[in-house]
């Protein structure tokens, strides 16, 4: 029976992983095109902010990235884009591969083939992919970070999610977290080499780092941005009501409850036990929620909290309603309307109520196993 349950989840994420491979058959990969295109147009003295060159749209990215990736640019963009878009389904697979690592579960088995299967399904996952996106990269360092910090490292953990952090912003809440433990040495780490990131940048071309910080930055954290693909909490409440003084009240009330009640949660935990990684789940939930904007290729991150969470949710007695709801969430998460104006407003923001969701069962999860903890090891785990 278990072998025929093998065989079964190893054809489901074959197939899967058949459907995934369908990007690699595109023509181009059109956010890549802003990689491949943005360092040519700075070399040639034209400022990529400004001017969209082959691309579709101008330069949204740090001048980090440009030089980041800079050496894509010694190829024809067709194979760059091919070859881009391989590597980032490695630095895919790496990151879940971590994630069994850091839980010790083998994932060349029966539940290691149906998780695979379900990341290659995942909507979030596909456009990533297909647009030439940079998310699963820094997916791959930010899980790299939780890895060797899970070996009781300083300087690797404090390297990766440095790059991670310099390349998006992303996950912008984990230095908050490694405050509020007092992990002083991986902070000093972390900031002193985002430092040297962009210093390092800074002296390449100057001007254009100015003109960056100065006039594209800002306009992330303003504006609404009421499209579909927009699935963050300012998308949904742009789309549920115009009047720009109402709902910006309920997005500045909405988002500090969401953060109050995080860190409120992580705060009351025990130190030293297996929720550290259920924590750093949560912020990238809710990071993802309270954004300004978050496209549905940036839903790729929750590729983490939905394994951390199925694996929380495993080794539980009563765990039959925990895995339909964490299913839900996936559900909501991972498919994608074609045609959104077809259905009402409020049912255009799937994504985000599977997110919301998400971010419900994590922290449900983590207030109920922390008072159990407490009541079991109230000596050890005090603070």
């Amino acid at each position: 029976m278990q072998k025929t349950v093998k065989v079964l989840s190893f054809l489901f994420f074959f197939v899967s992983l058949l459907v995934l491979f369908r990007v690699l058959l595109l023509g181009g990969y059109p956010d890549f095109s802003q990689y491949f295109w943005g360092l040519k147009t700075i070399v040639q003295g034209i400022n990529p902010y400004i001017v969209a060159q082959n691309s579709l749209t101008p330069t949204v990215y740090p001048p980090f990235v440009l030089f980041l990736l800079s050496p894509f640019g010694f190829l024809p963009i067709f194979w760059a884009g091919k070859i881009w878009t391989v590597f980032s389904i490695v630095f895919l697979f790496l990151a879940v591969y971590l994630i069994f690592k850091i839980y010790n579960k083998k994932i060349f088995s029966s539940l290691g083939f149906i998780i695979l299967g379900l990341v290659c399904l995942s909507f979030p996952v596909k456009f990533t992919l297909g647009m030439g996106q940079i998310n699963n990269l820094i997916l791959f360092l930010f899980v790299l970070s939780i890895y060797f910090l899970e070996k009781k490292k300083n300087y690797l953990p404090s390297l990766f999610l440095a790059l991670s952090l310099a390349i998006k912003l992303f996950p912008v809440f984990f230095p908050l977290y490694f405050l509020i433990r007092k992990k002083w040495k991986l902070l000093f780490f972390t900031f002193t080499t985002i430092g040297l990131f962009y210093l390092v940048s800074f002296l390449i071309d100057p001007k254009i780092n100015i003109y960056f910080y100065k006039n594209i930055l800002p306009t992330f954290l303003s504006g609404w941005k009421t499209d579909y693909y927009n699935q963050s909490l300012s998308g949904f409440i742009g789309r549920s009501i115009s009047e720009d003084y109402i709902r910006g009240l309920i997005r500045y009330f909405l988002s500090a409850i969401f953060i109050l009640i995080s860190f409120f949660v992580i705060f009351k935990s025990p130190l030293n036990t297996k929720l550290a990684n259920m924590h750093l789940g949560l912020l990238v939930s809710l990071n993802l929620i309270i954004s300004n904007f978050s496209w549905q290729h940036h839903f790729a991150f929750m590729v983490f909290p939905f394994i951390a969470t199925m694996f929380y949710i495993q080794k539980m007695k009563n765990k039959t309603k925990l895995l339909v709801l964490l299913f839900i969430a996936y559900v909501l998460i991972s498919f994608n309307l074609k045609d959104p104006n077809a259905v009402p407003i409020l049912l255009r923001s799937h994504v985000f109520y599977g997110a919301v969701l998400m971010w419900i069962l994590q922290a449900f999860l983590i207030w109920k196993d922390s008072h159990k903890l407490l009541l079991r090891f109230p000596l050890t785990l005090k603070r």
